[in-house]
């Protein structure tokens, strides 16, 4: 009797505790946000990523008097930062700007990665896209990137290019062109984008592949020529410069794209107030007008068109990274 008394008891104060805290979580679901957002980029200062991360943080600041910290999280090509983000806790106050490489391509290049893009994170949002470009120095007489395939097809091993670094998307987008030169090309690996524009400019390289933004500097002052950028359309950043499908060139559709997520477990009621309030804060015009003169296309989504993107993604670079023969770890 004594023992059925007590479990009476556990069971009833159990209840009541599940009874005080939902009220309280969903006040606190309510209330969202009362304390500063950690929006953490798993890159160093300085580049696309942070730039992008500043100037969403000041447009969520300046639209709802909220407190939107950036944190540098670098690392591992991202990995680092990523899985911080992966582990925190799932309250909507630590949120990530991905990219493609963290939360498309990193499960083919790491075979030791300490998190899932498509089990481990809450989608919110797509942040924007960036078509990469293919430059060459002034000396490659090609003229447009039909040119430098037939040149790279006649000399193998005669044209080199360069990346980011092995295993980033600038090398993985390096390799689909390198398809349609049957592997001509050689791959030369760098660590950033600004040595692989200098290595143009110099004459050391022969082509180059980069964010528009990376390159828009040396473009405007001739030392390099544009001959192509991926995606299915004209950036206003560069308007001279054709599609690789304009080229002639099919399966060069790849950008490098941005997102913001959470980790998994956010509750439902903080994602229908956040996601929102990431998608006007993208819809900020001169933020929109300061990236698209870079290059940069701000874009928002539904939660589930970000998922969505991921997934298809995922195993379209894995195909590339097999064909590229790259493991990092």
């Amino acid at each position: 009797m004594t023992m059925w008394i007590n479990r009476k008891l556990g069971w009833l104060a159990g209840a009541l505790a599940l009874a005080v805290a939902a009220p309280a979580a969903a006040l606190a679901q309510q209330s969202y946000p009362d304390k500063p957002i950690r929006l953490v980029t798993p890159f160093p200062p300085g580049g696309a990523a942070d730039t992008l991360a500043r100037a969403l943080a000041k447009s969520l600041n300046e639209a709802y008097g909220s407190t939107v910290v950036v944190e540098n999280r670098a690392g591992a090509g991202g990995t680092i930062g990523t899985a911080s983000v992966a582990k925190a806790a799932p309250d909507g106050y630590t949120l990530l700007l991905g990219n493609v490489s963290t939360l498309a391509t990193a499960p083919s290049l790491y075979t030791k990665l300490s998190y899932d893009p498509l089990k481990d994170f809450t989608p919110l949002t797509l942040v924007g896209r960036s078509p990469l470009v293919f430059a060459v120095n002034p000396g490659v007489k090609a003229s447009n990137l039909r040119e430098l395939i037939d040149a790279a097809a006649a000399q193998p091993g005669s044209l080199d290019y360069g990346s980011s670094g092995a295993g980033s998307i600038t090398h993985l987008t390096g390799e689909l062109l390198n398809v349609n030169m049957k592997g001509a090309m050689v791959h030369v690996p760098y660590k950033g984008s600004a040595p692989v524009v200098m290595a143009m400019v110099s004459g050391e390289l022969d082509m180059g592949v980069t964010q528009v933004a990376e390159m828009l500097q040396q473009y405007r002052a001739k030392q390099v020529r544009a001959l192509a950028i991926t995606g299915n359309q004209r950036l206003s950043a560069v308007p001279d410069v054709p599609t690789a499908a304009e080229s002639g060139v099919a399966g060069l559709d790849a950008t490098t794209w941005y997102a913001v997520v959470a980790p998994r477990g956010v509750p439902q009621a903080v994602v229908d107030k956040l996601q929102p309030m990431l998608v006007k804060a993208l819809e900020n015009p001169e933020m929109k007008k300061r990236f698209a003169e870079e290059g940069l296309i701000l874009e928002s989504s539904s939660p589930q068109a970000l998922a969505e993107l991921m997934r298809s993604d995922i195993p379209k670079w894995a195909e590339v990274v097999k064909r590229a023969g790259v493991k990092l770890d």
